[in-house]
């Protein structure tokens, strides 16, 4: 996976929180590549599949209490507890994203599913071997950690 590709998603990512939920982070950690293993998740992801001319997916994940704020800022509206709200806002919010970051990448034709959304302690998800995730940790001052993900496998014409 081209790095330019995973750049692509990191900027529509901070492109998104910063116009749609007035909110800036920074990259935590070391970038990781998993693949051929079972990753463990946060307690709120959503997920959206990519295809196209590519085989792959683009997912947020983050603790609840984070992802409360999140999309209390995009929604402008304070979520308290796990209801729709939440769950729709996550997804919207992974499904701009990957919207913004298809735009970016004009050398391929990306098509976008709807988004899943997931809830649940110990959560855990398989990355194929052959078509691994980069996961890029970050965190928002003030609002908490939250992991960008982005899986991408070219298809062979």
């Amino acid at each position: 996976m081209k790095a330019e590709y995973i750049n692509a998603f990191i900027e529509a990512t901070l492109e998104t929180f910063q116009s749609m939920c007035n909110l800036s982070f920074k990259r935590t950690g070391s970038i990781k590549r998993v693949g051929g293993e079972i990753v463990e998740v946060d307690d709120l992801m959503a997920i959206c599949g990519l295809s196209g001319d590519i085989r792959g997916a683009v997912m947020l994940t983050t603790p609840l209490q984070t992802g409360m704020k999140l999309v209390s800022a995009f929604l402008m509206e304070e979520i308290t507890i796990v209801n729709c709200d939440l769950m729709d806002g996550w997804g919207e919010i992974v499904n701009i994203i990957a919207g913004a970051a298809d735009a970016k990448i004009s050398d391929l034709r990306i098509d976008l599913s709807l988004p899943s959304i997931l809830l649940g302690k110990s959560a855990r998800f398989y990355a194929k071997a052959g078509n691994p995730f980069v996961i890029v940790p970050m965190y928002i001052p003030d609002v908490g950690p939250f992991s960008l993900g982005v899986s991408m496998e070219i298809k062979k014409k």
